[in-house]
């Protein structure tokens, strides 16, 4: 007897359930009956032989299986609805939703002018921008729900296009006056100030706490802080020390309310990936967003706003 084939509904019905971790949500979500939703899942399962969800008083989750499944499911829906965009595109230009991921400390440098440009040269595009720690945007990136991310660690996941494009020191900051003297620091000097962290997960904490481990230093926490905003403000006030780019803290400095001074060491150098999933094709308009964004990234450096080197192309096109 022939398998009858899938269809694109059951996969859509079936992540959508995963995603929100209940039925009865789903069902309101999708705006479908829960009986009509149970019967579309029953003979998904039906046709993979396999059980693909356990259900509990506690909500919905994937079976083993069933996290296969929505992986996959994942890449198909992902792959239908970049075709559909192509077929328009090819009309009408670049057009329809682009999901970028940037690390707060990127975003203080790219975020509104991405979005002016954007929104100023491409009109039928709508631009998502999505902020978080650079590992917790690479697997998002690796699942399909980010169409392109700005990261700091190259070996995230062998899954994604890493393209270097700014190399950037790290800096000891401190409020005003605090440093005054000092042209430079060592993570040793560092160690024995009050520090204010950022929370994992972190690259910038992860980084400096790897050579601290290497060094046998100890270094005196005061505080961890989860608000990039509040953490700068506590600096300001004079709370504590903490080490960050340049890039995350560009206007407080030019105002002159934040002192800062490079970290010695070649361990102690921060590069900037723009970064793609090697499973997904690019639509138009994630093509277009991606060459703004690397020449965002290219100007801000030439204009002394991100203190780095350039790695990419001299005249900052995407190639």
């Amino acid at each position: 007897m022939e398998t009858p084939p899938l269809e694109l509904r059951q996969l859509k019905y079936f992540t959508r359930i995963v995603e929100i971790g209940s039925m009865t949500r789903a069902s309101q979500s999708l705006h479908v009956a829960q009986p009509a939703l149970s019967l579309q899942i029953n003979r998904l399962e039906e046709e993979l032989g396999k059980k693909l969800l356990m259900r509990s008083v506690r909500g919905v989750t994937p079976t083993e299986a069933g996290l296969a499944v929505y992986k996959q499911a994942q890449l198909i829906l992902k792959q239908v609805e970049a075709t559909q965009l192509i077929a328009h595109q090819a009309d009408l230009g670049p057009a329809g939703r682009v999901a970028i991921g940037l690390p707060w400390t990127v975003t203080s440098v790219l975020g509104l002018k991405l979005l002016q440009h954007v929104r100023t040269h491409f009109k039928s595009v709508r631009l998502e921008v999505i902020e978080g720690p650079s590992s917790v945007l690479a697997s998002m990136l690796a699942q399909g729900k980010l169409d392109l991310a700005v990261l700091f660690d190259a070996s995230v996941d062998a899954g994604l296009r890493m393209k270097p494009l700014v190399s950037e020191p790290l800096m000891l900051v401190g409020a005003r006056g605090q440093l005054a003297g000092r042209c430079s620091s060592t993570l040793a000097d560092v160690a024995a100030l009050p520090l204010l962290l950022l929370s994992r997960p972190n690259g910038i904490r992860e980084l400096i706490e790897r050579e601290w481990a290497r060094q046998g230093l100890k270094p005196q926490v005061v505080a961890e802080i989860n608000a990039p905003a509040l953490l700068i403000d506590a600096v300001r006030a004079g709370l504590g020390y903490a080490v960050l780019p340049s890039c995350a803290m560009d206007e407080n400095l030019r105002r002159g309310e934040l002192d800062a001074v490079e970290l010695e060491g070649e361990r102690l150098i921060r590069t900037v990936y723009l970064s793609t999933s090697r499973l997904f094709e690019l639509t138009l308009a994630t093509e277009y967003v991606h060459g703004v964004v690397e020449q965002l990234m290219h100007s801000a450096v030439e204009d002394g706003l991100w203190k780095g080197c350039w790695l990419g192309p001299r005249d900052g096109a995407s190639g």
